[in-house]
């Protein structure tokens, strides 16, 4: 059959004008085809139903207490902005997609790597497991332990005192005691990408995961940055067809403020 030049132009529209997007594999070369989808849903506030999984991927259930923690904090409504300890906005708002509804403290202590352990403080404070903040004031620095420092006083503005001077006695170095590296492909929520610098060091904390059928996942990353700042979830610079998920991948992991690598992989002992 034969087709006029017209037909042909006409055909050719037809074909290129159709949304299909590729996904590259995290271990293999292979090519999953999806037609556009939306993976953000900006009405809701947490993070399982804010942002679904690609086609192929689900969820990974076997969450530890520190990961279904991290999973289950409450978001700031859509339209809210990062904010600095002082009250300014973040002035690039296309590195987030969305804010962890969290106090942050009034001093410019929640920062960069200081906001994982931010979280690791809140955690054990919501799950009352106050000889577990404790454990977290035995570094170098020498911070006083929670319970002696609260008195008995575990109110909620106790605690956030207790933050913003636990963070005012701690830097990369104290913090990089309480963590210990591990096998890129032992990969769960709450793990950390950690990396300290001689003059900035910075991290990010997983948040969400998921796997396909092969074994394949893709993760979610939280941070704050400098200065301190609401801790928000991070978009994906290199992949805006999955974004905010990352494609679990050995070798460079590029945030938007934050060049990372595989090998930075790091867990709480």
């Amino acid at each position: 059959m034969k087709f006029s030049s017209f037909t042909f132009l006409i055909l050719f529209s037809f074909l290129t004008s159709c949304n299909t997007h590729i996904l590259k594999s995290s271990s293999n070369n292979e090519l999953i085809e999806n037609e556009e989808y939306n993976l953000v849903h900006p009405r809701e506030l947490k993070i399982f139903k804010k942002f679904d999984t690609p086609p192929n991927f689900n969820r990974n259930q076997n969450y530890n207490d520190f990961g279904k923690w991290l999973n289950n904090i409450s978001l700031k409504n859509n339209s809210t902005p990062v904010y600095t300890f002082d009250g300014q906005r973040k002035p690039n708002p296309n590195i987030y997609i969305g804010v962890l509804d969290l106090e942050q403290p009034k001093k410019n202590v929640q920062f960069n790597a200081n906001a994982i352990m931010s979280l690791r403080l809140e955690y054990f404070y919501r799950s009352k497991k106050y000889n577990e903040m404790d454990k977290l004031a035995k570094i170098s620095s020498k911070p006083t332990p929670y319970t002696k420092y609260v008195k008995g006083d575990n109110s909620y503005s106790k605690y956030l005192e207790y933050s913003q001077y636990y963070l005012e006695n701690t830097n990369s170095t104290t913090i990089s005691e309480l963590l210990k590296p591990i096998q890129f492909k032992e990969l769960q929520i709450g793990d950390v990408f950690f990396q300290k610098g001689n003059i900035k060091s910075h991290a990010v904390i997983v948040m969400d995961l998921a796997h396909d059928e092969m074994g394949n996942k893709i993760y979610i990353l939280a941070q704050s940055y400098y200065p301190s700042q609401d801790i928000q979830i991070i978009t994906n610079p290199s992949n805006d067809l999955i974004s905010p998920w990352y494609i679990a991948k050995e070798g460079v992991i590029l945030t938007p403020e934050w060049r990372f690598l595989s090998s930075d992989l790091m867990r709480f002992k």
